[in-house]
């Protein structure tokens, strides 16, 4: 990459963007996707109720047909027994692989360049860095806890949290003993947000199983994608996202498809507005390209996998795509280029 490029990228970076995690950011701690998770939920979900199991099986046919997911529960119609057990069963899917993260991250077994990104940032004036993500996992908490950041995720911080609204409210200057805020916003939810039977969300950390009368608050594929995120902590959650990308001076995505319409118009529109953009995947999804590159951005790199150590690089400045003998694509490799 020619050192005028380098410059601009570290000039981006430098502008502390808001970061946007995708499930692709979650692929190296062997977090499962939604392919897999489908599969786990076709081996793991079992119904007595003849109406449930009919509906169940519809599900399954769709899927093993299609092998999505998302499209398969968009498209069958499957009871409310149904729709429960795949929350739990999603739940249990992600939670396992990762706890199992968090066992090699606490060994060092496997390398946070989120953590890396995230200490950099926060030396800024306001000690504050921004995090959207649509995954459910700890990535993004286990990062910020290695920075001894304070966690603003709109959930008191302790071992029965409640939502609030009033968390926005915390400055890093009152923090004393922190390096500064980190705020994660999971407009899908988290694993350690369960709903009560007298509907009050709670956080509750790190639990290996669900607690007894209480619910997962997590946003999966399907149907109930959009009911959900109609009610609390979602509509706190999405208010705040759009917020923050309105306000951001930048952005940059790791692993994030452009594939969820519920608040990714609000940051096409930032970005047709000429902030700038960076965006690491393995392999850049068609809606990637077209959101970014086909709606004319004028300021935006985008980086993919090619093969073993080369990298395709789109750029605004650039009038067609090159390609670098690197490895710049990934994240971890990105954060030792870049940030010296």
């Amino acid at each position: 990459m020619s050192e005028e490029l380098l410059k601009l990228l570290q000039k981006w970076i430098n502008n502390v963007p808001t970061i946007i995690l995708g499930s692709g950011a979650s692929v190296p701690y062997k977090i499962p996707g939604m392919f897999d998770l489908g599969t786990y939920i076709k081996s793991n979900c079992k119904f007595t109720n003849e109406i449930d199991d009919c509906a169940f099986k519809e599900f399954v046919n769709k899927f093993d047909n299609t092998g999505d997911l998302e499209k398969s529960l968009l498209e069958v119609k499957v009871t409310k027994n149904v729709v429960d057990l795949i929350v739990a069963k999603t739940w249990e899917c992600i939670n396992n692989a990762d706890l199992e993260a968090y066992d090699k991250i606490l060994t060092t077994e496997y390398k946070l360049p989120l953590k890396a990104l995230l200490s950099y940032l926060i030396k800024t004036s306001d000690h504050k860095v921004s995090v959207i993500t649509t995954n459910y996992d700890r990535i993004a908490e286990y990062a910020a806890s290695e920075i001894n950041a304070y966690i603003n995720n709109t959930f008191s911080q302790n071992y029965l949290g409640k939502s609030s609204t009033n968390l926005s409210k915390i400055l890093p200057a009152n923090l004393h003993g922190y390096s500064g805020i980190v705020e994660i916003l999971k407009i899908h939810g988290s694993l350690d947000w369960f709903k009560s039977a007298e509907d009050i969300k709670y956080q509750l950390p790190l639990r290996r199983t669900i607690p007894t009368h209480y619910v997962p608050s997590i946003v999966t594929p399907g149907v109930s994608k959009f009911e959900e995120t109609h009610m609390e902590p979602y509509r706190t959650i999405f208010s705040k996202a759009d917020a923050t990308i309105e306000s951001s001076k930048s952005f940059f995505c790791v692993g994030y498809g452009f594939n969820d319409s519920h608040f990714q118009p609000k940051l096409i529109d930032q970005i047709k507005n000429e902030k700038p953009i960076i965006v690491l995947a393995r392999t850049l999804t068609e809606r990637t390209k077209q959101s970014i590159i086909d709606n004319n951005c004028k300021n935006y790199f985008l980086l993919e996998k090619v093969a073993e150590n080369q990298t395709r690089i789109y750029c605004s400045k650039l009038a067609k795509p090159i390609i670098e003998d690197s490895n710049i694509w990934s994240f971890d490799e990105f954060i030792n280029y870049v940030i010296k």
